[in-house]
């Protein structure tokens, strides 16, 4: 639901950019001088912005569809071009503003340290929400070590086994309400969760690949799954066997 909402929102951002020219929802427009805005071709802008944005309109429905049939191989790629879309529009978009450029698309004397924030802006941003994607997506290892279970990477901790209770194999995740600290990409959920039945719980699942093993330790529930059911169920056993030591 969230994806199509996303979607509706940044078809009306077109439209009111295009047609009704709210130029003032225009990202850097928006706060330049009188004088900066004159020099900008407003309504070239403005086109290009009304078609990035019925372009991540159709992004996200597209992976509103993905994560509802389940098919997360897909959403990495979706955000890759929505990702390489933004840069490509980010630069574009500098060719109207005519304070950097001139009428033949050459950059003004000393107009070049005007492009060097937004770059350097983009820059972070691509490669944090790359960082994050493929971390969400991939998938979560596992060490048991002697006396304790690591899960490793963001979210991931150290568990002893003999702090360890009720140690279960479930065959489905419980409903979860609301994501508190973490990320879902499709089918996989990562980090700190609240279930609807108002207890906190974190997880390192992947919902298309059940079972799922779940444990307490002190006041945490802890979830998690391998990438086959066979590897879960493996992993399981020789828990059990720990934790009943």
């Amino acid at each position: 639901m969230i994806w199509l909402i996303l979607a509706a929102l940044f078809i009306f951002l077109g439209f009111a950019m295009q047609k009704l020219k709210w130029y003032f929802l225009i990202s850097g427009y928006n706060t330049m001088s009188k004088e900066q805005k004159e020099n900008v071709d407003t309504e070239g802008l403005a086109r290009l912005m009304a078609k990035f944005s019925y372009f991540l309109a159709l992004l996200f429905i597209l992976i509103g569809i993905a994560e509802w049939q389940n098919y997360s191989q897909l959403i990495l790629p979706l955000i890759l071009a929505l990702i390489a879309a933004t840069i490509i529009v980010v630069i574009k978009s500098q060719k109207f503003n005519h304070n950097i450029f001139d009428e033949k698309g050459k950059v003004k004397k000393g107009a070049g340290k005007q492009m060097k924030r937004p770059i350097i802006i983009l820059a972070i941003t691509v490669i944090a929400v790359a960082v994050i994607m493929t971390f969400a997506v991939s998938e979560t290892k596992i060490i048991m070590h002697e006396n304790q279970l690591e899960i490793k990477g963001m979210y991931g901790d150290e568990y002893s086994f003999d702090k360890m209770e009720q140690v279960t194999l479930l065959q489905e995740i419980p409903n979860i309400a609301i994501r508190t600290n973490g990320s879902s990409v499709g089918s996989k959920h990562k980090g700190h969760f609240k279930l609807k039945n108002g207890e906190k719980v974190k997880l390192f699942v992947d919902k298309r690949n059940p079972p799922f093993i779940s444990f307490f330790v002190a006041d945490q529930h802890v979830i998690f799954n391998l990438a086959t059911a066979e590897e879960t169920d493996e992993l399981y056993k020789k828990l059990e066997q720990k934790v009943a030591q």
